[in-house]
């Protein structure tokens, strides 16, 4: 039985908050294992009377979309996710409002009904609210409509290129949230970040990240899962970002358990990260993203980044995940330079020079690059005199 975590009150009592059927119940008790016992006894008689009433439930045919949605919500508590059932939740509350008091068989244009719902919500929330209205329909025998849905426009997604990381790394030493952070940028998903942290499952001494079960947002608060989105997501991530050893460290040594911060906070701190550090704004999720698209850049195997990351296919991976950097583009234009004009000097030089910029923007003005820089430049410039018609 899923129960939130409880939290402990400065009067050193413990707190859960139930929310049962939209109420909220508050459980207060002096230690933790009774609060723990006594929402479960709350919850377990809660399950009790609603499996009475729904036996004396009145027939599908008679209830509202609405109720059709609660009851679809009630009767799959136990199998569904917490974050899918507070999904459902939302969307009852919020799509679909003209007809929520409406029975099935009074709806008499569902067309026109999903058309005026795009003019309240993107085109990807429409689709995600209709599929759990046909989930309720069916699971109540009762006919589903045909309707024609909008496209959803495919995402334009958001990662750093290898060159914005060292600039965001240290935008980002000091915050409140930088361990949240670091850890997206290991490929974890936030839920599986927020595990690590409440549970301190990092391993110095490995210098390991060990991902197991989640932490996802509920009708009740913040639920711990024991398992992850999928089979593959339980998995060990070795430690790649030296700062994230450090700061562990740093915690352990001053006696310190991390604080688990929300998502919104997180989020808010992500955006300010990149905003000080001059580069592309991006999301929590975008960091996971950004650590696919860096493995890929770095020339990692499919099969071994898949593992780091937790994903359960390729297709997922590349088609969400992996972006391809200015810098790949760019290297992949050179070699099809390099193919088609072999004995070119200009395309040739010209691909030189896109070589070197790649190479300062990685490492900085060293006095070597910039030499052999300048030098590539000006005989760009003579072959450029030398070749144009006129030119002596």
């Amino acid at each position: 039985m899923k129960i939130p975590e409880p939290r402990r009150l400065p009067s050193g009592n413990w707190f859960i908050r139930l929310r049962l059927g939209g109420q909220s119940i508050p459980i207060t008790e002096p230690t933790r294992a009774d609060c723990v016992k006594t929402a479960r006894l709350v919850k377990a008689q809660y399950l009790a009377d609603r499996d009475i009433q729904r036996k004396a439930a009145p027939p599908a045919q008679t209830m509202t979309l609405g109720e059709l949605l609660d009851n679809y919500r009630e009767k799959y508590q136990r199998e569904l996710s917490p974050g899918t059932l507070r999904g459902y939740g939302t969307i009852r509350r919020n799509r679909f409002q003209s007809i929520m008091s409406l029975r099935p068989d009074q709806v008499k244009d569902w067309q026109k009904v999903v058309s005026d719902e795009y003019q309240l919500a993107a085109e990807k929330t429409v689709q995600n609210a209709w599929g759990c209205v046909t989930a309720a329909l069916r699971d109540a025998k009762l006919p589903v409509p045909e309707v024609t849905l909008a496209p959803v426009p495919e995402a334009d997604f958001s990662f750093l290129e290898p060159e914005e990381i060292p600039p965001f790394l240290d935008a980002i030493r000091g915050d409140p949230v930088e361990l949240e952070m670091l850890l997206e940028l290991h490929g974890l998903r936030l839920s599986e970040v927020l595990q690590v942290v409440r549970n301190d499952r990092i391993d110095l001494r490995k210098g390991n990240i060990n991902v197991h079960g989640a932490i996802v947002r509920g009708d009740e608060g913040f639920v711990a899962k024991k398992t992850n989105k999928s089979k593959t997501g339980t998995r060990v991530v070795p430690i790649l970002i030296p700062r994230l050893s450090e700061l562990v460290e740093q915690l352990r040594s001053e006696g310190r358990q991390p604080d688990v911060h929300s998502a919104s906070m997180i989020l808010e701190h992500v955006h300010a990260a990149c905003a000080r550090a001059g580069v592309t704004d991006c999301t929590n999720h975008d960091l996971r993203r950004t650590f696919a698209s860096l493995g890929y850049s770095c020339g990692i195997s499919e099969r071994v980044l898949m593992e780091l990351g937790g994903w359960k296919d390729a297709e997922t991976m590349h088609k969400i995940y992996v972006k391809l950097t200015q810098r790949d583009r760019r290297g992949a234009v050179n070699a099809l330079r390099d193919f088609f004009a072999p004995r070119d000097p200009a395309l040739r030089l010209a691909a030189a020079v896109e070589k070197l910029e790649d190479l300062q923007a990685e490492y900085g003005d060293l006095p070597e690059l910039q030499g052999v820089f300048s030098e590539a430049k000006k005989l760009q410039n003579v072959n450029k005199n030398v070749t144009e018609p006129g030119k002596r």
